[in-house]
């Protein structure tokens, strides 16, 4: 099938113009936060986007989303008599109604006439224009709406329109996250601003697909902007300068078969000593989640300059507090075995497991930060847990070499 095959019957589009509903839905949300935050939202009731107050419903908005067709906000446009349509159907008389729209309104339009600065002549002569339309019924498939449009009387047609407001030439998906980033400008600063919108789109999906299947379901619910608020400042305070945030504690765990086929170098030194499978696998999964929390933070340039080298260095400390030999060697230390040393290596992981092992910063709450950032320098032959461990993986070091040249600055 031939590339334009596939884009004919391509449902991208639509795709996009759900998803970009979704995320309309949390920048508008954002940007009344300022105004009332006793209002609560719903999707996909009694509209595209429904704001409520105790059961009334505030305001209705319909997102019109465009890729490739460019649309139509003529005064004969189908989209646009539809959306009246459904208003007339839907709308309560003290409901405000909001078409948000990628299309940009047509110069003296009855929509251009109805944007956010209109006037009552506005309204007036909008009105005008569409009845002008309705009465010609020249589109077909519009002709219902242009029908139920003109059941109305004339004072409540002008008063369907006072409440009718256009926004057209919105954000489309492209532009999207530069919308919502300036919503939190007084959340943080300016290199924390993006981090914060990811984890704030992040929590947002899965919150709102939540609400949708309870709707898909026949129940009733509502998301409070209030929720959206103590998430959006929850976020924030984790983006302070003591603070970072978390976003891998619930990752899962390692399989059995990722954990058998592990042959990573921080894997083989707890084997080395014998440690027990289950406590290899809390190791792994430590690891995991701390090499991806760093990796992050460095993307997203939340550290300072050189601040994961110097926590680095204040665990290798906390490692030599522990690892160190505590006296100098005795002719007896020849008889040593090497289920000694196992068995010694093993009483000393368990020691420094359960040190008051530093975080980062004084306000992360982690746990398996310091403990994966040890296994991390494990992995780097940097600290090691068997007494010999320096010898005993001496046949790994090109490995750690080539990887440090390869990566530069590792997590």
């Amino acid at each position: 099938m031939s590339s334009d095959a596939t884009n004919r019957f391509s449902a991208a589009g639509s795709a996009l113009g759900y998803l970009a509903q979704v995320e309309y839905a949390l920048l508008i949300a954002l940007q009344r936060m300022d105004g009332d935050v006793s209002l609560r939202l719903s999707l996909e009731t009694v509209d595209d986007i429904t704001f409520d107050v105790d059961g009334d419903a505030r305001e209705l908005w319909q997102t019109k989303h465009h890729v490739t067709r460019h649309g139509s906000l003529g005064d004969a446009s189908p989209d646009f008599w539809k959306t009246l349509h459904n208003w007339i159907e839907t709308a309560d008389d003290d409901s405000a109604c909001f078409l948000f729209t990628t299309v940009t309104a047509p110069a003296d339009s009855a929509a251009s006439l109805l944007g956010p600065g209109r006037g009552v002549q506005d309204i007036t002569v909008a009105m005008q224009k569409l009845d002008k339309v309705a009465s010609a019924a020249g589109n077909e498939s519009s002709r219902p709406y242009y029908t139920k449009y003109l059941e109305l009387r004339e004072e409540q047609r002008q008063g369907l329109l006072t409440r009718v407001t256009v926004l057209d030439a919105a954000v489309d998906a492209a532009t999207l996250t530069d919308a919502l980033v300036g919503t939190v400008r007084k959340a943080t600063t300016g290199p924390r601003r993006g981090p914060l919108i990811e984890r704030l789109r992040g929590w947002w999906h899965g919150r709102a697909m939540t609400h949708l299947t309870r709707i898909a379901q026949g129940e009733t619910d509502w998301i409070d902007l209030e929720e959206i608020e103590q998430r959006l400042l929850h976020i924030a305070q984790t983006l302070r300068d003591d603070n970072l945030p978390l976003d891998y504690g619930d990752v899962p765990q390692p399989t059995e078969q990722e954990l058998n086929e592990d042959d990573r170098i921080f894997v083989e030194q707890l084997r080395i000593i014998l440690l027990h499978h289950d406590r290899i696998r809390q190791a792994v999964y430590d690891h995991n989640r701390a090499f991806l929390q760093r990796s992050r933070w460095q993307r997203e340039q939340l550290l300072n300059v050189g601040e994961l080298d110097s926590y680095d260095r204040r665990l290798i400390e906390e490692w030599n507090r522990v690892f160190l030999p505590v006296g100098e060697l005795s002719a007896n230390d020849t008889e040593i075995t090497d289920a000694d040393k196992q068995r010694r290596a093993q009483e000393l992981y368990v020691a420094i497991q359960q040190r008051d092992l530093p975080e980062i910063r004084r306000d992360v709450r982690s746990g398996y930060i310091p403990l994966g950032s040890l296994h991390i320098l494990a992995d780097r032959l940097q600290i090691g847990w068997h007494p010999d461990w320096v010898q005993l993986l001496r046949h790994r070091l090109n490995e750690v070499s080539s990887a440090t040249a390869g990566q530069g600055a590792v997590a």
